[in-house]
This record gives structure tokens, C-alpha cells and sequence, in this order.
């Protein structure tokens, strides 16, 4: 995936996400394909986001059913992406993000906060 489709991904899934309540297959679907819609109008081909995460699909729904609890072994992409998009933002290492991801689960306001009180204790 280029930098800027995985950018983009991550900052749909950030900004989508908290806001859906749902693990209906058809909304996902829509939720899916609201995505790759708004990728289209941004100028990233679904090639570029099609290149690492094999299902978008799967990876919103995995990330829905995980949203309050661990994510499960089973969606590295999931995880991958939630961890390095907290690293970059935060300027926490990425092994600290995973740490919280498996703690917190997926609220990425909770993950925002704990990662910022995290950076100011090791300054």
C-alpha cells in the first residue's frame, strides 16, 4: 500500500469507525464501499489500499468487532494499522502502541489519551 493510500485508510477508519455501532454484514458492506468511494475522490486508486489489506471489507468488520475488547491474533492488518497510525501520531514507539492496543482494545480516543500520557512520562 503507498504511504498515502495507508494515510488515508487509517484516517477514514479513525474518523468513520467510533461513530458506527453496527456487526450487520450489509452495513459494513456500505461502509466498505463508503470508503473506497471517498479513496476514489481523494485520487488513491483501490489498487493502492488493495496492495496490503486483502479485504476491506474484513478489516473494517474485524475492527468493529474488536472496537471495545483485544483484537484477536487472526488481523495483523487491523492491528498494524491502528498501531502505526498511534505511533505516528503520538511519537510513541510502535512496540508502546501494540502494547495499548492489546490493553485499551481499539477506542481510539482511549488509545489517543493513553498514549499521550505514556509520551509525557518518558520525557
Amino acid at each position: 500500500m503507498s504511504g498515502r493510500g495507508l494515510d488515508f485508510f487509517d484516517r477514514w477508519m479513525a474518523e468513520h469507525l467510533p461513530n458506527v455501532l453496527t456487526d450487520d454484514p450489509v452495513a459494513v458492506r456500505d461502509l466498505a464501499d463508503e470508503m473506497m468511494k471517498a479513496a476514489a475522490r481523494e485520487g488513491i486508486p483501490a489498487s493502492q489500499i488493495d496492495e496490503e489489506v486483502d479485504s476491506v471489507f474484513e478489516v473494517i468488520f474485524e475492527a468493529l468487532q474488536h472496537r471495545e475488547g483485544s483484537l484477536g491474533e487472526s488481523d495483523q492488518a487491523v492491528f498494524e494499522l491502528l498501531s502505526g497510525r498511534l505511533a505516528r501520531e503520538t511519537g510513541i514507539t510502535q512496540e508502546q502502541a501494540g502494547e495499548l492496543i492489546e490493553t485499551i482494545g481499539t477506542d481510539w480516543d482511549a488509545l489517543l489519551r493513553e498514549a499521550h500520557f505514556l509520551k509525557e512520562q518518558g520525557e
